[in-house]
């Protein structure tokens, strides 16, 4: 009886002391990764939404309704924050569209409850800002009580580097891309822009990916296809009269004008095609093409 009482104490005694000190939680994480993949329980995606909401109030300049702008201001901000958001009450502009730059800085004022986050705003005129909005949030983990804690600033544009020339690009089997652009890629790209499944199946190989079995569902229209590049295999070149075999995967890069509306844009395509016992099919299809030139584009 005098064992199991000592026990009880001691098992009271513990209990008592690491109710006021939680064991520490390994989640396996090191301060190395928070710091790599930018892990934060700051509530991001609400943060951001509300720093965008406040960065437009701020590029959205017009006298007419410079009252109830200034008003919207100061319901979002801290009582200290410039509620004209710098503005001298002239001339006006309006914002095209906004976005999140990607920008995030921890404000040290406020650890884990402040960030600066960077606001792309585009303006109607086509001029371009980032604004640092800084948002401070109470409740981390319901996202309550955000507050624009400061007022904002321009931050400059990230640079433009030089994009290189592709590194030993695949060579084009120019005989099998116009004998495709006809018989595969064009009746392939009218099924698939209007998602007509009934057709699809005549073009798509078995197991073909979700995108190239769903199609476009009609977004855009009336396709036709201008250029077909469909590549030879790594080491091929042009001029070795390559023979392609069944079970043969290879990709294509196929250009295709639309009708949207009244106009027409062109889009470029990387289709992925397999060569069975009854010709070739899709495989799988993915949007964009890389520029093989490089280059660096003109900045005004």
């Amino acid at each position: 009886m005098v064992t199991v009482s000592l026990l009880a104490l001691g098992t009271v005694g513990v209990m008592a002391y690491t109710a006021g000190h939680p064991a520490p939680v390994e989640t396996g994480i090191t301060d190395e990764q928070v710091s790599q993949f930018r892990l934060t329980p700051f509530p991001v995606e609400r943060a951001i939404a509300f720093a965008d909401r406040y960065a437009r109030l701020c590029a959205n300049q017009n006298p007419e309704q410079a009252e109830q702008r200034r008003q919207a201001i100061a319901r979002l901000s801290s009582s200290g924050v410039d509620t004209t958001c710098g503005w001298d009450g002239k001339g006006s502009q309006v914002v095209a569209y906004s976005v999140w730059s990607g920008y995030m800085e921890p404000i040290a004022e406020y650890p884990q409850h402040g960030y600066y986050i960077g606001i792309q705003v585009q303006l109607t005129t086509g001029a371009l800002r980032t604004l640092s909005v800084p948002v401070w949030v109470e409740d981390l983990k319901s996202g309550n009580g955000m507050r624009v804690i400061g007022d904002v600033g321009t931050l400059p544009q990230p640079d433009q580097a030089t994009a290189p020339a592709v590194k030993d690009p695949l060579q084009v089997d120019s005989e099998l891309s116009g004998d495709l652009q006809g018989k595969l890629f064009a009746d392939f790209f009218t099924s698939w822009g209007s998602s007509n499944g009934t057709t699809l199946t005549r073009y798509v190989a078995p197991g073909a990916s979700n995108a190239a079995r769903v199609g476009l569902r009609g977004a855009l229209e009336s396709p036709k296809v201008s250029d077909v590049k469909v590549l030879l295999p790594k080491g091929v070149s042009a001029t070795d009269g390559h023979k392609w075999k069944v079970d043969d995967v290879t990709w294509a890069r196929v250009s295709v004008q639309w009708k949207t509306g009244s106009a027409h844009v062109t889009e470029r395509y990387r289709v992925q095609i397999v060569l069975t016992d009854q010709g070739w099919f899709v495989k799988d299809i993915r949007a964009g093409v890389p520029d093989e030139a490089g280059g660096k584009a003109p900045t005004s």
